[in-house]
């Protein structure tokens, strides 16, 4: 199997065709996209005149309102200019878990591919961090280009579940490395100290990034299925431990549900788009799904 054939299934790719992710506010970049920036230069699309000043550029005159008014006059314009998108993705070992419907980290890798796709085919310019332990451990700068999906579907395949990580450290490298505005997305289970998740968020919209967290669960983390005496091990060093099921499920859903009440908490006051998705739904699926939520939002 193709890399591409792995991580883009042939459907999908048909959806993603039709597909645009826009940032909601301005962002900024380095080189002809789809998206307005805040940057004030020469391009396409007016924005208004002011009064030429000392150190401007003579071709910018508007020559009729000088031989109109006597006043020489310059003209803006909002250039366009491409979305910057970082892609953070979590590798721990809870990633890995996946009992009927394969690991989530494939299900994660497979959503990464599918957004590279999407702003990439639209000359938007993508990087890809994958996190661990340390934080951001390997790290694929923004850019655009057609040899840029095939380095992020190259980073992907050698990307596995192990491990314990730091998404709040990631989120804070993240804030530092990117220069200028851009889209942020988060994909992880998100099982950490929401308090923790909150400030790299926080981090990333005090520079002014837009952001977007993918909560990627299994089905069986969030009904606890089991129904006999099993032993739980964990996968990111816990340890393992003997539960009776009857006993621990609805202590486990309750904790669940307080810990995604607090991150959709978190990212209302933050501003941050949450969107917790399910591996056994469909990636098509939950696009959809994404995309009609945010358009409401908008």
């Amino acid at each position: 199997m193709s890399r591409i054939s792995r991580f883009l299934e042939p459907q999908l790719v048909e959806y993603l065709n039709h597909l645009q992710l826009a940032a909601r506010s301005a962002v900024a970049g380095s080189s002809s996209g789809q998206h307005k920036s805040p940057v004030r230069g020469p391009s396409v699309e007016f924005r208004q005149h002011r009064f030429y000043v000392a150190g401007d550029e003579p071709r910018r005159l508007d020559w009729r309102i000088l031989a109109r008014t006597d006043r020489p006059y310059v003209k803006e314009y909002d250039e366009e200019t491409n979305l910057r998108c970082a892609l953070l993705l979590d590798r721990s070992g809870s990633m890995g878990y996946g009992r009927q419907h394969g690991p989530k980290l494939d299900y994660a890798a497979k959503l990464t591919a599918a957004l590279a796709y999407v702003m990439l085919g639209r000359r938007e310019s993508v990087g890809l961090g994958t996190c661990g332990a340390r934080g951001i451990e390997q790290w694929l700068a923004p850019a655009s280009g057609p040899m840029q999906l095939a380095r992020v579907l190259d980073m992907l395949e050698h990307t596995n579940a192990q491990g314990p990580s730091d998404m709040a450290q990631a989120m804070h490298s993240a804030a530092e490395r990117l220069e200028r505005r851009a889209m942020v997305i988060v994909i992880s289970d998100f099982f950490a100290d929401p308090a923790a998740l909150r400030s790299g968020l926080a981090h990333l919209r005090h520079e002014r990034h837009e952001v977007i967290a993918f909560q990627i669960t299994d089905r069986d983390e969030e009904e606890f299925p089991f129904t006999s005496c099993c032993r739980l091990r964990g996968l990111e060093g816990e340890g393992s431990r003997v539960c009776e099921p009857g006993l621990a499920r609805q202590t486990y859903q309750e904790n669940l549900r307080r810990h995604r009440r607090a991150l959709e908490e978190a990212c209302w006051a933050l501003r941050v788009d949450f969107q917790p998705l399910v591996t056994d739904r469909s990636l098509e699926e939950s696009l959809r799904l994404f995309m009609s939520r945010r358009a409401l939002r908008a």
